[in-house]
């Protein structure tokens, strides 16, 4: 079996609603393969895509409506290239929702 090499990790911005589940989800991520990267709250999260580069932005299911349309607002008008990989349920299916999200290098 051929695993995956990654040259350059794969920076993605987890959006939470409660700590200790994003906590578990970028250990998740991080134990993929994948560079990550927090965020609680609105404001931080656009800060944070203004400031950084992140090739994927990963929301939760607890993130309000709201939020999800500013988000994605945002990356349309200003970052068109970061993937938008939308989490509904456990954190079993995390991995491969996200694997199948980016494109293959």
């Amino acid at each position: 079996m051929q695993s995956e090499q990654i040259d350059k990790a794969t920076r993605i911005l987890v959006i939470g609603k409660h700590d200790y589940i994003l906590e578990k989800v970028e250990s998740i991520l991080q134990n993929g393969g994948f560079e990550t990267e927090g965020a609680l709250e609105e404001a931080a999260v656009i800060k944070m895509l203004m400031q950084h580069d992140f090739d994927a932005l990963l929301i939760g299911g607890g993130v309000s409506p709201h939020s999800r349309i500013s988000f994605l607002e945002y990356i349309q008008s200003h970052k068109p290239h970061i993937r938008v990989i939308e989490h509904f349920g456990g954190p079993a299916t995390i991995l491969d929702e996200v694997r199948q999200a980016l494109p293959r290098e």
